[in-house]
């Protein structure tokens, strides 16, 4: 029991700061409560900075990594097509070209060391603007028991000096070989010439031939 408007029996039960006769349905419910609701504000405040803030920092951060990475795709895209714009400039000029080949008797019997029967060369008009290349070497023996190096040479367009452009070496018993893909520049009356660089063995290779192929670009 509580006892209004005195002091309290010594039975008397205390809720909070209130007793007696003021304690009603409302006043009661607002004291036990109260500190429940407190107590569960608290933990949602936690709840938000502690797991939803670093929830939606990290969504920021992946955003953001796929934000470098679709940039580093656009990059390489970027890179790739370029690289395939140049493919496609250099098939068109090559489409352009006008191409041309020269065949020419080096030894028509023993093949010797040095320039053997072609002293002079291969010759040809380049177009003003335009440019002479070989892309293509082939080489053909009747016969090359032991190995030997050819080398391609070419003259300037005066005769007075030479160079190296291309050196073949060939295993015993070759006859024939092919070399593609070639990029070697020759100017407007740039002569080719082949020098026998060195031969193995004491036997002779015999008849060399030589097939030249190649753009004017």
């Amino acid at each position: 029991m509580t006892t209004p408007g005195g002091s309290p029996t010594s039975d008397a039960f205390v809720v909070g700061s209130a007793y007696g006769s003021d304690l009603n349905e409302e006043s009661v419910k607002a004291i036990a409560t109260g500190g429940a609701r407190v107590s569960f504000e608290g933990v949602q405040s936690g709840v938000n900075s502690q797991i939803r803030t670093r929830i939606d920092g990290a969504y920021a951060a992946v955003e953001i990594a796929q934000g470098s990475a679709d940039q580093a795709v656009t990059t390489a895209q970027a890179a790739a097509n370029s690289a395939a714009a140049a493919v496609e400039t250099a098939d068109i000029a090559y489409d352009n070209a006008s191409y041309w080949e020269s065949e020419c008797v080096v030894a028509s019997a023993a093949v010797l060391l040095g320039v053997n029967e072609l002293l002079i060369g291969l010759a040809q008009n380049v177009p003003t603007g335009r440019t002479r290349k070989i892309t293509d070497l082939h080489i053909a023996l009747l016969s090359q028991p032991n190995g030997m190096v050819i080398e391609t040479k070419k003259f300037n367009s005066t005769g007075t000096s030479s160079s190296v452009v291309h050196t073949a070496s060939l295993g015993a018993n070759v006859t024939r070989i092919n070399y593609q893909n070639l990029n070697i520049n020759v100017a407007d009356k740039e002569r080719i010439f082949w020098n026998v660089a060195s031969i193995t063995g004491s036997t002779a290779p015999t008849a060399l031939q030589i097939l030249v192929f190649g753009v004017i670009l």
